[in-house]
C-alpha cells in the first residue's frame, strides 16, 4: 500500500510544479522551485511512494539522473502513443 506521512504545503506546491512542467530531473526541479535539492529529493520520494508522481532513470549529459513526471503526463503520453498507432493502422487499411 502506498502512503505518505503528510501532505504538507511544500509537497503540494512541489506536486503542482511537477504537474505543470515537462518531465524534469530532480536537480532541475529543485532549481526551478528555488529549493534545496535534498529536500526536493525527499519530497519526490514520498510523492512517488504515494503514487502521485513517477520517477524513472535516464541519462543526461552522460550522467544518470532521476526524471520526475506527473502520473497524468505519463497517462497522456500513453494515450497520444495509442492514438498515433491507431492513425497509422487506419492509414494502412
Amino acid at each position: 500500500m502506498s502512503y505518505m506521512t503528510k501532505m504538507t504545503r511544500r509537497k503540494a506546491e512541489l506536486l503542482a510544479q511537477i504537474e505543470k512542467s515537462p518531465p524534469l530531473s530532480i536537480y532541475q526541479l529543485a532549481n526551478q522551485c528555488g529549493r534545496n535539492y535534498r529536500r526536493v529529493f525527499d519530497h519526490v520520494k514520498e510523492l512517488a511512494a504515494a503514487g502521485l508522481v513517477n520517477v524513472r532513470p535516464d541519462i543526461r549529459n552522460g550522467r544518470q539522473v532521476s526524471i520526475v513526471e506527473s502520473i497524468y503526463q505519463q497517462r497522456l503520453q500513453r494515450l497520444d502513443d495509442m492514438f498515433a498507432f491507431k492513425v497509422k493502422l487506419d492509414a494502412a487499411q
